[in-house]
């Protein structure tokens, strides 16, 4: 850290002036190291560490790095807003806007009348033109790149209709994979991403690549469809909502969330610029507007690009209808013109004599997710196909469907009424569903047999087969009498893998069907401060007590630190009769609740009571 300055205890001050929140939000954003930290002095000292400073400048704007290093132009005495105004060309109102970041990162500090730059910031830009980074003449100056290429009307024309298919092809791989997640929850590895079974799972239901799907479940999490918890990514509450809707909506989530994720004054200058190209020439006016962000911010942009042409927002740096309308009106605007360019969804299928059912188009959301219920998908998208058995009818009535009901679903879809297959498959899967029945064990019952669930049956023939499938071996299954048998397992997983192996197996008469295993919907929890940041807060308000100016804590500390720094202060101490009167001493020791200091103006050591001092500010 570097040495205690003047600047780093006004600026401490300024910091002990902040509630927590605030606080913990400049540790996080700044990206200053928790474990360094036992008071504002420290956190000060860190927040002008040249690291930390070069990182929180790499963020700003031009015009935000525009106004601070005008500002820091005028010393430590700072600038008036009207002052900065008058260099920059700009208002007053405008200046202050654009160094909101560059404040709320507390490079900066404002007076009741002047815009005043730490020493240590100003240091850091003045620096800038040795590393080829902008001076501040440069960044008041330069003009940005010349405009990017205009994108004509018919070539536009052609990119929509292949924007239009990115999009759909997108949104529905997407809506795959959070079916495929709610079907059954993802694990995480301790090291990042999803573990390797799950991610060929999830690829092959959206069907994509495996190198693909990161950027998918990328723009599902930023849309706030899926999240991590516990070491399993799980759909949201509004991921199961999202999916029933119709695409253009879907879609219009999704390209929401991309808009949101990229910097406000990125989309701004998209929506300046929704008539070019971007492509590469983007990439200059990024480097303009943001003279210091580096490789990170372009590996940013990069991801995001990415995103951007699986969407249809922008199809090889070229932006579709769609894109400009997104940039420049919104995702509501966008989606309605996304809206007509692709496939209608349909309400009616084709029912087949072979049990497959065949979509003419993308079928409406909640249709297909009952669909989903009662058959087994072959393929999705453009034209789905399922397939009806009689593992899948089971599987329906166990989640609450009935014969007639399902019949009824049927027929009403259908443009070729249901075939009389299909009929007797449902029929005949009800009539026999409940052969097999799954409960738990009574609680004496269970501690004598060593076992949780009980699987019962009248048809011996069908427990024996129960018990050596191959497909229900991992139950252990043990046979305790001519009806019955009995597993470790809770019932769940037992009635689960049993109607998996296409088995008419039910929950015990009067018990409710068990919810699938890993179908559990994670809660929302709220979002706290990241526990390391909570402790580094809690404990510099421990480290510097919060008080009136003259609290003998924050004095001591002060005269400690200006001690080791060399730095003068001035000392504003009450009298006995009340009075008040200031010194300009120069501290030279600190002990049993009293301070020792040179007067500079008296030439000779003072020694004053702590608890007597009111004040104290560095000296410039």
């Amino acid at each position: 850290m570097p040495a205690t300055s003047a600047a780093s205890l006004a600026l401490a001050a300024r910091l002990r002036d902040l509630d927590d929140a605030v606080v913990a939000r400049v540790i996080r954003e700044r990206a200053i190291s928790p474990a360094s930290l036992r008071d504002v002095f420290d956190l000060a000292e860190a927040l002008l560490d040249p690291a930390a400073l070069a990182l929180a400048l790499s963020g700003l704007t031009r015009r935000a790095l525009a106004a601070l290093a005008t500002a820091a132009e005028h010393g430590e005495a700072g600038a008036t807003p009207a002052e900065l105004a008058a260099q920059l060309d700009r208002t007053a109102v405008e200046v202050l806007h654009d160094l909101d970041a560059a404040m709320d990162a507390l490079l900066a500090d404002r007076t009741p009348t002047h815009v005043v730059v730490w020493p240590a910031v100003a240091a850091e830009l003045a620096a800038w033109p040795a590393r080829g980074l902008p001076s501040a003449a440069q960044l008041r100056d330069a003009a940005p790149p010349p405009a990017l290429a205009p994108v004509d009307d018919a070539d536009r024309r052609f990119l929509d209709r292949g924007a239009a298919e990115r999009a759909f092809t997108t949104t529905t791989a997407i809506t795959e994979v959070v079916l495929a997640l709610a079907e059954a929850p993802g694990r995480l590895l301790a090291r990042g991403g999803l573990a390797l079974p799950d991610a060929k799972r999830l690829s092959a239901a959206a069907g994509c690549s495996l190198d693909e799907l990161p950027m998918l479940t990328d723009l599902a999490a930023l849309a706030g469809l899926i999240d991590d918890e516990a070491g399993m990514t799980r759909p949201t509450e509004a991921g199961d909502t999202w999916r029933r809707g119709p695409l253009a909506d879907r879609w219009s989530t999704l390209a929401t969330a991309w808009r949101d994720a990229l910097p406000s004054e990125l989309v701004a200058l998209l929506a300046e610029r929704a008539d070019a190209r971007w492509g590469s020439g983007l990439v200059d006016f990024v480097d303009w507007l943001y003279p210091a962000g580096g490789d990170s911010l372009l590996a940013r942009l990069h991801r995001r690009g990415l995103q951007a042409d699986r969407l249809g927002i922008a199809v090889d740096g070229r932006p579709s209808s769609i894109g400009r309308a997104l940039v420049t009106e919104g995702a509501a605007a966008a989606g309605a013109v996304l809206a007509p360019l692709v496939p209608a969804e349909v309400e009616q299928v084709y029912l087949q004599h072979d049990l497959t059912i065949v979509s003419p188009g993308p079928l409406a959301g909640a249709i297909d997710e009952r669909l989903r219920r009662v058959a087994e998908v072959e393929s999705s998208g453009l034209a789905g196909r399922y397939r009806i058995t009689a593992e899948s009818v089971t599987r329906a009535i166990a989640m609450g469907e009935t014969a007639e009901g399902l019949s009824a679903f049927l027929a009403g879809i259908s443009l070729t009424g249901v075939p009389q297959p299909l009929a007797y498959l449902i029929d005949e899967t009800a009539r026999r569903y409940g052969a097999v029945r799954v409960g738990a064990l009574e609680h004496d019952e269970a501690a004598e047999l060593g076992a949780r669930t009980a699987v019962r049956s009248d048809e011996p023939l069908l427990l024996e087969a129960i018990l050596v499938d191959a497909a229900a071996a991992s139950l252990a299954l043990r046979r305790v009498g001519p009806h019955r048998a009995v597993s470790r397992f809770e019932p769940a997983v037992v009635l689960w893998t049993l109607i998996d192996a296409r088995y008419p197996a039910a929950a015990d008469e009067g018990t409710v069907t068990p919810e699938r295993p890993g179908r559990a919907r994670s809660r929302p929890v709220p979002v706290v401060v990241d526990d390391s940041v909570a402790a580094a807060v809690a404990r510099i308000r421990s480290g510097s007590t919060i008080g009136i100016d003259g609290d003998s804590a924050w004095v001591a500390r002060q005269w400690e630190l200006a001690l080791r720094g060399k730095l003068s202060l001035r000392a504003t101490v009450r009298l006995p009769d009340g009075s008040e009167r200031s010194f300009d001493l120069e501290p030279t020791g600190i002990a049993a609740g009293r301070v020792r200091g040179r007067d500079k103006a008296a030439d000779i050591e003072r020694t004053l009571p702590v608890s007597s001092i009111t004040a104290l500010e560095p000296l410039e």
